[in-house]
């Protein structure tokens, strides 16, 4: 998001207020879902779900089944087992319960214009094109920072195409322009690289600002038909590595 940095605990508070027309994290999921979720404070949503395509999902861990959003919300961090550093914020937390989308629609990221996808968006935007069904809630960083984490399965062979578009995403949007609160055009360089040891498929992708504004990170990390995104912002400080935090959160896939 290109907002200009003030103290740490103003902008981890006002960043949302003030940036573009969202922050990058706790993502809007307008219509990601046949059940709409609390509402929140940021990012790009996703095309409503066409109710024909909605399913109940078979008992996960059958042979070739999607895990349900009850399923995914097991993988969710507690109070007990969030990163160490790190707190649990399940005021937003969502989840899709058995409804499983059998043709998640046509993506939109493809379309996107970097600074849509980039700095408004998080961890729900860069992970909903192609899902089937997700989990949510919110993290606090060291920093008292707002973080977002989610837990998207999909289709068989779909995770891999999210990968994929995310990946062409990134590559498209290396170099961008964004605005500040009053206009002005900030260049943003967006970076990527895997994170080793983590699932199948990974990516990190971090959002540097010229000059005095808020950078991001998301990092992704797939696992069969199941990727999970966390995300932050160094509104409130200098962000901590969070390639470990993802290994961390991701530990519990692939799902049995």
């Amino acid at each position: 998001m290109s907002i200009r940095k003030i103290s740490a605990r103003a902008a981890a508070l006002l960043a949302c207020a003030v940036v573009l027309t969202a922050c990058n994290n706790n993502d809007d999921d307008s219509g990601a879902s046949d059940t709409t979720p609390p509402p929140s404070s940021s990012a790009a949503g996703t095309p409503a779900a066409d109710p024909t395509t909605a399913t109940t999902a078979p008992a996960a861990g059958t042979g070739g089944s999607v895990a349900d959003g009850t399923k995914l919300k097991t993988l969710l961090p507690t109070a007990a087992t969030a990163p160490k550093g790190w707190k649990l914020d399940d005021s937003a937390a969502f989840d899709t319960g058995a409804t499983v989308k059998s043709d998640p629609g046509s993506p939109l990221l493809p379309d996107d214009d970097c600074s849509q996808a980039l700095t408004n968006g998080g961890a729900r935007t860069l992970t909903s094109d192609y899902g089937a069904a997700y989990a949510t809630t919110g993290l606090t960083d060291p920093n008292d920072g707002s973080s977002t984490v989610v837990f998207t399965s999909y289709q068989p062979g779909d995770a891999a195409k999210q990968m994929a578009e995310v990946t062409a995403l990134a590559k498209r949007c290396t170099s961008f322009s964004s605005q500040d609160a009053s206009g002005k055009k900030v260049r943003m360089t967006v970076t990527t690289e895997p994170v080793a040891g983590a699932g199948d498929q990974s990516l990190d992708i971090r959002v540097q600002p010229t000059g005095n504004y808020v950078g991001s990170q998301i990092v992704l990390v797939r696992s069969g038909d199941v990727i999970m995104a966390v995300d932050q912002s160094d509104a409130a400080g200098t962000m901590a590595p969070l390639g470990p935090v993802a290994k961390q959160l991701a530990a519990g896939l692939p799902l049995k």
